[in-house]
């Protein structure tokens, strides 16, 4: 890994925008690539290997959503896309498209800079080995992949860490808060939208059908469950309510 913190790719097409953001980065102890199109970015990314991709949404041509499914095609570098403010289906797009992390245009460098600190730390922890099994939906670490009525799916790290604690808490009702602050961190225990985004993705992993969701239950203004086979929600457990 280059420096201390870590090489970031800067992809925007803005000349002056993007400098100010390496400009930051470099303060903070980053080394930094640039890019400011899908080509070059690619490009980089084969070169340089970079340990995350801050990647601006609205490029030309291929643009960001786009790219980045071209990205996770080949690599699970973790991915921050940059959105405009307010613009909740460029981020819910964002992250269908396989990133790790959103911010919203316009944001001080402290937010970037802790965005940045939170992706890379859950990046580094990795995922443990392990295999986890609840009401037919098995979790392999070894190849993050999810098994359920036989279909195989690759999961991208944040979506195994989450699906991992929903199997590890099976049968349990956990509050938004508790796994938003449990696979993401305390910073990020009011951002429920986020959540549901990766709850959708999970459950067109692990349900017949993901509109009509029979595992992976939502309980309204409280959180989700995964059920057990035959089994009811229940209570209990550190994110559960009381019964």
């Amino acid at each position: 890994m280059s420096g201390f913190g870590g090489r970031v790719l800067v992809v925007d097409d803005e000349p002056k925008y993007r400098r100010l953001i390496v400009t930051n980065l470099r303060l903070a102890g980053y080394d930094t690539n640039e890019a400011g199109d899908a080509a070059s970015t690619l490009k980089v990314l084969a070169d340089a290997e970079p340990d995350l991709i801050l990647l601006d949404l609205r490029l030309p041509g291929v643009d960001g959503v786009q790219l980045c499914q071209r990205i996770r095609e080949r690599s699970w570098v973790p991915i921050i896309m940059v959105t405009a403010l307010d613009a909740e289906p460029q981020m819910v797009a964002g992250l269908d498209a396989g990133a790790d992390d959103y911010i919203a245009k316009p944001f001080s460098p402290e937010e970037l800079l802790a965005r940045i600190r939170a992706v890379l730390r859950r990046h580094r922890q990795g995922v443990p080995s392990e295999q986890l099994t609840c009401g037919g939906v098995a979790l392999d670490s070894d190849s993050r992949t999810v098994t359920a009525d036989g279909r195989a799916t690759r999961l991208t790290p944040t979506e195994w860490r989450l699906l991992a604690e929903f199997i590890r808490q099976c049968g349990k009702v956990l509050t938004h808060e508790y796994l938003l602050t449990r696979v993401w961190g305390p910073a990020y225990q009011s951002d429920h939208e986020y959540l549901r985004v990766y709850v959708r993705r999970i459950r067109q992993a692990i349900e017949a059908d993901p509109r009509h969701p029979m595992r992976l239950v939502t309980l309204a203004g409280i959180g989700y469950v995964l059920k057990p086979s035959g089994a009811r929600p229940g209570g209990g457990g550190d994110g559960s309510p009381a019964p």
